[in-house]
């Protein structure tokens, strides 16, 4: 998908045209959810949030500037969305394996599996802030530039709450004996 296919569907969109935005939503709806998934880890609240960020999207059509790209807005509001309802409960039980789009194969070692499961974990135990962060690089491979864009922070703090999430992975794995230090 490129960005630029999504400029004449929002402004079709933003001149009344509801199939342009039912488009926008099934070309971004599995990267919103995704990302929601791996913010909240739970289905149910990840479906919830996306719906919630398409909604409030399609409501707020004239506080779009059409200078921005639209996913980097609609990311933005699902992040914020993913941190309200982080701020409503604590972080549930580990992702299963058949829960997100593109699960491992079957053939995926045991020492594997484990290195997984402790990331997962390690991840679910940082901050919102950081946890962001991880997941819009590593999970959404936004460039940094549009990590700015959907935190609505400048791109250096993107790149330093990088660095610090990082960290705090390396030290929590090393700490799980998931990695060698």
């Amino acid at each position: 998908m490129r960005e630029d296919d999504d400029r004449p569907l929002v402004a079709r969109w933003r001149a009344g045209d509801r199939a342009a935005f039912e488009q926008l939503v099934l070309r971004h709806q599995k990267p919103v959810y995704n990302v929601a998934l791996r913010m909240l880890r739970n289905q149910e609240e990840a479906r919830d949030v996306a719906q919630t960020a398409f909604l409030k999207a399609f409501e707020h059509a004239a506080d779009f500037d059409p200078n921005y790209r639209f996913f980097s807005w609609i990311y933005r509001i699902a992040i914020n969305e993913a941190l309200h309802a982080l701020d409503r409960r604590k972080p549930t039980g580990p992702i299963d394996a058949d829960t997100v789009d593109e699960a491992p194969g079957p053939e995926r070692l045991v020492e594997g599996e484990n290195v997984r499961r402790a990331l997962e974990s390690a991840v679910a135990a940082l901050s919102p802030e950081h946890r962001a962060v991880i997941v819009l690089r590593h999970v959404a491979q936004l460039s940094y530039e549009d990590m700015a864009s959907v935190l609505g922070v400048p791109e250096k703090t993107v790149k330093s709450r990088l660095y610090s999430a990082r960290q705090l992975l390396r030290a929590d794995l090393e700490t799980r004996g998931a990695l060698e230090s």
